[in-house]
């Protein structure tokens, strides 16, 4: 079985009656997915369903346990995919130590034992978004989660703001910045996708070209994010010489529209956020100790209602005393190889950024920016460019790759693209411009210098 990603999300300092009410809000929340899912009867402890999702077969279990650690519930369900994958999502509801908290795991497992690649896209649990919706304070750590959806950010005084918070030391969620050309982004819905799929991981967040502005003079333009680009910044992470760095990674919109030939290229790239953010927090995302306090002091119990009625020298007797002991032991250094895994991982980063300076010359200096030059077209060049959207004077484009089409036709009177294309290059001693016949998900531009 291999974890696809995993959450945390809690809020603390809580009094007691609070924090028991909103672990039974959490669990009326799971219950209602479960019977959005297809399960009849909610209520019941396991049982098996149809999909009304997927339709497909499932099978679900639920269990409570209570102690003087506090409560904890554990909802289990498995789903069987068209590609004869189990999916498996668990949820912990944890009310303990002054907080409520709930911990999802996303797993997947094959239902026959053969060796060939397997194809998985996960998504994010949908009773994620219903837990995030009941509180306005859920919290990752001290970064707050939010309920899934972006953030503009306008303006010099905001984005000061956003510099603020990327270089904060505590912070515990990646950051999504989309940026726009023109007032637009590269899709008109990216920033709001990318939201619904990367709820309870990321922050997402919009800027306008003031924002943008801003950004580029505190961080500088190798870590900036301008004209539709889109910009994944990690947490901060500190070097063994003491230096803080942004990790970070970009996607101009030249790159994001070269690969939307086909009008799928904002699927596309929502499922590339989400194989970069998911196995990171797969890896990273640690269940609260209150979860393994409270299941470990119910087995001991168990045991002590044991021994109460029978022969402290029985075979029973022994052999759970035996189960509890190896069990905590397995416990214990699973937690320390994860521990282990997550040191090695990061030392692995930080060993592919050092060396990737050293390659370009400079080591340990910010990575050079991704945003290309702006050279003028020279005689006999072509370009190629990609509408994004339109103004009433003109297209808005961005120069992208070659699609590889060869449907070229003439267009002598595409006024608006040749206004735009016009306003971004500042030339128009263009030799010919074609349009492409087969390209969909926005005009598609040939231009011969």
């Amino acid at each position: 079985m291999q974890t696809l990603c995993s959450y945390l999300i809690e809020s603390t300092a809580l009094p007691p009656a609070e924090a028991h009410s909103r672990a039974v809000a959490v669990s009326g929340a799971v219950g209602e997915w479960l019977s959005q899912k297809g399960v009849k009867d909610p209520s019941q402890e396991m049982g098996t369903f149809r999909s009304l999702t997927d339709h497909s077969h499932g099978a679900y279990s639920r269990k409570v346990i209570s102690g003087d650690k506090g409560s904890l519930e554990e909802v289990r369900l498995e789903e069987l995919s068209k590609g004869r994958l189990t999916f498996t999502t668990t949820l912990y509801i944890v009310e303990a130590d002054s907080r409520a908290s709930v911990h999802a795991t996303l797993s997947v497992k094959a239902t026959t034992s053969v060796i060939a690649p397997v194809f998985t896209d996960p998504r994010c649990p949908s009773v994620i978004r219903k837990i995030l919706g009941l509180y306005p304070d859920w919290m990752l750590g001290a970064t707050a989660i939010g309920k899934g959806k972006a953030l503009p950010i306008e303006g010099k005084d905001e984005a000061e703001i956003l510099v603020a918070e990327l270089r904060a030391d505590n912070r515990t969620l990646p950051i999504v910045v989309v940026s726009t050309n023109e007032g637009q982004p590269v899709w008109p819905d990216l920033a709001k996708e990318l939201a619904f799929d990367l709820t309870g991981l990321a922050i997402v967040i919009t800027i306008d070209d003031e924002a943008a502005w801003t950004m580029t003079s505190e961080l500088g333009k190798a870590d900036s994010c301008y004209l539709g680009a889109v910009r994944l910044y990690w947490p901060v992470r500190t070097f063994p010489t003491g230096e803080k760095h942004i990790p970070n990674t970009v996607w101009t919109a030249s790159s994001l529209l070269s690969n939307d030939h086909d009008g799928k290229g904002l699927l596309r790239f929502r499922a590339t956020m989400r194989r970069a953010v998911m196995p990171i927090a797969a890896l990273a995302v640690e269940p609260p100790p209150s979860i393994r306090e409270i299941q470990n002091l119910a087995s001991r119990k168990q045991l002590v209602d044991l021994e109460a009625r029978a022969d402290s020298n029985s075979e029973e007797l022994q052999l759970a005393r035996l189960f509890i002991e190896e069990n905590e032991q397995l416990n214990a250094e699973l937690d320390q190889t994860r521990n282990e895994i997550a040191k090695q991982s990061s030392r692995a980063e930080v060993a592919e950024y050092a060396l990737s300076q050293i390659k370009a010359g400079h080591p340990l200096q910010p990575a050079a920016p991704a945003i290309e030059p702006d050279l003028s077209p020279q005689e006999g060049e072509v370009r190629f460019y990609k509408k994004t959207h339109s103004t009433p004077n003109h297209d808005v484009l961005v120069r992208v790759a070659d699609c590889g089409h060869t449907k070229w036709q003439n267009a002598s009177k595409a006024e608006k693209a040749k206004k735009g294309i016009e306003k971004l290059e500042r030339m128009d001693n263009w030799k010919s411009i074609q349009h492409c016949g087969s390209c969909t998900g926005g005009g598609m531009w040939k231009v011969r210098w």
